[in-house]
């Protein structure tokens, strides 16, 4: 079983997905994944439910929307998570592996373990898993709460860190070139994040398209300047001289 936010909040065992059939549930849902195993007050689950004018029944409602998600959970798998009530709040209780928000994390990790230790191979498995879990933004179709939006803040850039780590992994491996549709996306996206732009030239010249490779050099020259006043760091530049002197030579 497996309990999903990187992507619209739902709930999977086998290959079936199932998605609560009340919004005010999949916003529950979501909150408790991504601090799952963290107790949440009931007046912070109100606040992320009804953020601007709670009802008189909002404690009920809360009470009532646990319930539903309780049922679905123990319908699903009743073996599986669950939702606690402690002296503190409300926890989802669930192994680490089990939500995708700290699978995710804990491949992250263990992809940079890797990377330390110079094993590059299970490096790029592990964060090729860790990218794999996305399935679109965190809580997708549904409002991310403000209480709860340092967390996905947070996630974001933790799912930016691992492409970029993948994509470097990759290319010492010398098999990123496939990266690059991704890649290009993703700079349009963020455009003053160098290390995407510096996986991208290094993508592009080692699929032996220097040319583009230089121009996307050229085009983050103009966007660093034009936004911040600054020229790309030492090691952008390293690359792109390594890339001009071979399309030279």
């Amino acid at each position: 079983m497996a309990v999903l936010v990187l992507g619209r909040p739902a709930v999977r065992v086998g290959g079936v997905v199932r998605h609560p059939a009340r919004r005010m549930v999949r916003i529950l849902l979501g909150v408790l994944a991504v601090r799952a195993n963290r107790a949440l007050p009931l007046e912070w689950i109100i606040d992320a439910l009804w953020p601007v004018r709670p009802p008189a029944s909002a404690a009920a409602n809360v009470r009532n929307h646990l319930a539903e998600l309780r049922r679905l959970l123990g319908e699903v798998d009743p073996d599986g998570p669950g939702i606690v009530t402690s002296r503190t709040g409300y926890v989802l209780a669930a192994d680490p592996d089990v939500v995708d928000v700290t699978q995710f994390q804990a491949l992250l990790a263990e992809g940079r373990e890797l990377r330390a230790c110079g094993a590059d191979a299970a490096a790029a498995r592990c964060l090729t898993r860790a990218v794999g879990l996305w399935r679109g933004p965190v809580m997708a179709g549904a409002p991310v709460p403000d209480v709860v939006r340092p967390d996905v803040t947070v996630l974001d850039e933790q799912r930016l860190c691992a492409i970029e780590d993948l994509a470097e992994v990759r290319l010492a491996l010398g098999c990123a070139f496939d990266l690059v549709p991704a890649l290009a996306g993703l700079v349009v996206e963020h455009p003053l994040r160098e290390r995407l732009w510096r996986n991208l030239v290094g993508a592009l010249a080692a699929a032996g398209r220097r040319t583009e490779a230089l121009a996307v050099y050229h085009r983050l020259v103009r966007v660093l300047d034009s936004e911040l006043g600054v020229a790309p760091s030492a090691a952008t530049a390293e690359l792109y001289e390594a890339v001009r002197r071979d399309r030279r030579d």
